[in-house]
C-alpha cells in the first residue's frame, strides 16, 4: 500500500486528495488522485529497473513542451519549491501528473481518426528536434530496442520455450529485418526523439483530436517506429483486437498523409514503417516470453505466437507486401 507515501507526494504541491485509486501495476504503477479542487490528477512511479534520471528528465521536458505547444498529453506537475521527481521509500522515481482525457478506439479507428494521429505523431517529432537543437535531450537510451541480433542468433532469453521450426523462423527474419533496419540511418530527418509505443491503446481522442499517454519508453529511435506501433495492431490483428486488415491500406495512408502534414519525412518513411511493423512483432513476443508465466496467461497469447510466426514466414517469402 502506497497512499501514505502518495499522500507526502501531494502535499509537497499543495493539493489534497479526497480519492485515490490505483490504475495500473504493470512495468509502471499509476494512481488516479481525485483532488479536493480541480481537474483529476496521476501518480505515476517508475519501475525499479528505470533509474536513468537524464532519461526521465528528457521524458518530463518533452511532456511539457509538448503540452506549451498545444498537444493533448499529461502535463508533469512541480511542487511548491518547483520539484517535479520525488523519491518512494524503495528508491523508485515518482512524478505527478495531470490526468488525460478522452476515448480509446479500436473497433472506431477510422482514416480521419489516423489522420489525427499522423498529426500528433508529426508535431511531437518536431518538438522533439526543437527539444534536441535546444540541447535538452540529455539521452541516448534507445526507445523499444528489438534485440535482432540475439534474436537472429538465437541466443534471445526465452526463445527455448518456442518450437524448433519457430526459432528457425525467427533466426531468419529477424537476421533479414535486422540488415533492413541498418540501411535507414540515423541521419536526424529519420532519427530523433520518439514515443516509442504509440499503440491504440496509448492514444486517446477529444473531439476528433488525438492525444497520446505512457512516455516512459520514449527515447532514441526511427521515426518511423511511432507510426509502426500505431499500425502494428492494425496490420496483424493478434491481441484480441478487431480486425482492421480490410481497410489497412486507407488507413496506414491517412496516418501517412496527417504525419506529413506536420513534419518532414524521409523519402523512404513508408518502406520504413512497412519494416517496422512487422520487426515489433518481435517486440510483443519478448514481452510475452519475459513476463509471462506461461504463453496462455491471457487469451491472446497463443494465437498471437501462432499469427506472429504465420507472418515471419509471409514476410520471408514476400518482404516488400504491406
Amino acid at each position: 500500500m502506497h497512499a501514505p507515501f502518495i499522500e507526502t507526494l501531494l502535499s509537497r504541491h499543495g493539493v489534497r486528495a479526497v480519492a485515490l485509486r490505483c490504475v495500473a501495476r504493470l512495468d509502471c504503477e499509476v494512481w488516479r488522485v481525485r483532488p479536493r479542487s480541480g481537474p483529476d490528477l496521476a501518480v505515476r512511479l517508475y519501475p525499479a529497473c528505470h533509474q536513468d534520471r537524464a532519461a526521465i528528465d528528457t521524458e518530463l521536458d518533452w511532456l511539457e513542451a509538448l503540452a506549451a505547444s498545444g498537444l493533448h498529453v499529461p502535463v508533469p506537475q512541480r511542487g511548491v519549491d518547483g520539484t517535479r521527481l520525488h523519491r518512494h521509500p524503495d528508491g523508485r522515481y515518482a512524478v505527478l501528473l495531470t490526468w488525460l482525457a478522452g476515448r480509446q478506439y479500436d473497433r472506431g479507428l477510422t482514416p480521419a481518426r489516423l489522420e489525427s494521429v499522423g498529426r500528433l505523431t508529426g508535431a511531437m517529432h518536431r518538438v522533439a528536434t526543437s527539444l534536441r537543437a535546444a540541447g535538452r535531450v540529455r539521452t541516448q537510451r534507445e526507445a523499444t530496442p528489438l534485440d535482432l541480433p540475439a534474436w537472429a542468433a538465437g541466443t534471445r532469453t526465452g526463445m527455448q520455450r518456442l518450437s524448433p521450426t519457430h526459432r528457425a523462423v525467427l533466426r531468419d527474419s529477424a537476421a533479414r529485418l535486422h540488415a533492413t533496419i541498418e540501411t535507414f540511418g540515423r541521419g536526424p530527418e529519420g532519427w530523433g526523439l520518439v514515443h516509442g509505443d504509440l499503440h491504440p491503446w496509448n492514444l486517446l481522442f477529444v473531439r476528433g483530436a488525438a492525444g497520446a499517454i505512457d512516455f516512459t519508453d520514449c527515447g532514441m529511435g526511427h521515426h518511423a517506429m511511432d507510426l509502426a506501433a500505431t499500425l502494428q495492431y492494425l496490420r496483424h490483428p493478434l491481441a484480441g483486437n478487431h480486425d482492421h486488415r480490410g481497410q489497412y491500406s486507407l488507413l496506414r495512408d491517412a496516418l501517412l498523409r496527417g504525419y506529413a502534414a506536420e513534419s518532414t519525412p524521409p523519402s523512404n518513411l513508408e518502406r520504413q514503417v512497412s519494416v517496422l511493423v512487422t520487426a515489433r512483432l518481435f517486440l510483443t513476443l519478448g514481452w510475452i516470453l519475459d513476463d509471462w508465466p506461461t504463453v496462455d496467461h491471457r487469451p491472446w497469447g497463443p494465437g498471437f505466437v501462432r499469427g506472429s510466426q504465420l507472418a515471419l514466414r509471409e514476410w520471408l517469402v514476400a518482404p516488400e507486401v504491406g
